[in-house]
């Protein structure tokens, strides 16, 4: 049965909410310039608003590990997961890649020429460069988790906590050899972005040890480090992007399951709800804040001072933010709950 203490994940979907919306500010940010904003603390945050996909990967393995350990093992329980797995990533993206690329044909067709439709559509790229909507380069790693996490339905519990903490060391081990140059090539398919989704894993699966106060200090200070490493060593890319903002990222999602557990701190119903919209936020905010230069609405707020800039930037957060969540709860969850039952 699942751990009675872990019914309610609040700060896990206030989380998420967090990480959508700091990618949504790094993605605003050339806008925010071009309005002639130049506060510090939105361009501090927004320039590493890119480290939410980070929290995605390692809530996404916890979650996983959440919603399946305590399922039956076999072939159905695996067949429904993937099945559910594939419809709320496919049904949640689709919609939003045929906007774009019907956008891109009109606007755009000698780019659209350059990027790899098949690819984007099937979401087996995850060269940002290449794709249609760039943010689903993310979606090729969280579908390629999905499948490796397929095969933890067909063994037991017991034989999970020693396989799954082994297949962390072989991935460790094959990143660290391509990191040092021993004669392995880097591979998507031991991309050290898997180590997130096992991390959040592995915290799953070892929390019972791991809510403890003292662990809160603990976490806090792991975070405050690896983010500080991250920020000061420009870790944006491979390796070290996941041991500096990975290690973040883990240290907040254990922090924000600690001040739940420990009943110091539960988001609110607001939080939540932003929580559950934050894959379509994730997906539908580079086509709006297009659509915030296209209309002239950029141009409406350019300034020289900080009030006009600072004005239009908060309009598309709440475009984005308002837009998400009426789409999640009229369209996104109705069309994912009806495939669920056909």
């Amino acid at each position: 049965m699942r751990d009675n203490r872990l019914e309610s994940l609040h700060n896990i979907q206030m989380l998420r909410a967090f990480a959508a919306m700091i990618v949504v500010m790094h993605h605003l940010l050339p806008h925010y310039q071009a309005m002639g904003g130049d506060l510090y603390i939105i361009k501090s945050i927004s320039e590493w608003g890119f480290v939410g996909v980070d929290i995605f990967f390692v809530i996404s393995g916890f979650i996983m590990a959440y919603t399946t350990f305590n399922k039956k093992r076999g072939s159905k329980s695996a067949k429904i997961f993937i099945k559910h797995r594939l419809f709320r990533i496919y049904l949640g993206y689709l919609p939003f890649f045929f906007v774009m690329l019907i956008s891109l044909y009109y606007a755009n067709p000698l780019k659209l020429e350059k990027l790899d439709i098949i690819g984007s559509l099937l979401l087996i790229n995850a060269d940002m460069f290449k794709l249609v909507l760039p943010v689903s380069w993310s979606l090729s790693y969280e579908l390629y988790f999905y499948i490796l996490f397929l095969f933890t339905l067909f063994f037991s519990l017991k034989r999970l906590y020693i396989l799954i903490p082994s297949f962390t060391i072989i991935i460790i081990a094959l990143v660290a050899a391509v990191s040092l140059n021993l004669g392995l090539w880097d591979s998507f398919f031991y991309s050290p972005f898997l180590l997130e989704f096992f991390a959040g894993v592995l915290l799953y699966m070892f929390r019972e040890a791991l809510m403890k106060y003292w662990m809160i200090p603990v976490a806090v200070a792991v975070a405050v480090v690896a983010y500080g490493y991250g920020i000061t060593h420009e870790s944006k890319n491979g390796l070290y992007r996941v041991v500096s903002f990975g290690t973040g990222a883990l240290s907040i999602v254990l922090l924000a399951l600690l001040l739940e557990q420990k009943k110091i701190y539960r988001a609110n119903r607001f939080l939540e709800q932003l929580g559950d919209a934050s894959y379509t936020i994730y997906l539908s905010h580079l086509i709006l804040i297009q659509l915030f230069y296209i209309s002239g609405l950029r141009a409406f707020f350019t300034s020289e001072g900080y009030i006009m800039p600072l004005i239009g930037w908060l309009v598309m957060i709440s475009i984005v933010v308002i837009f998400s969540m009426i789409y999640y709860k009229k369209v996104e969850r109705p069309i994912y709950q009806k495939a669920i039952r056909l």
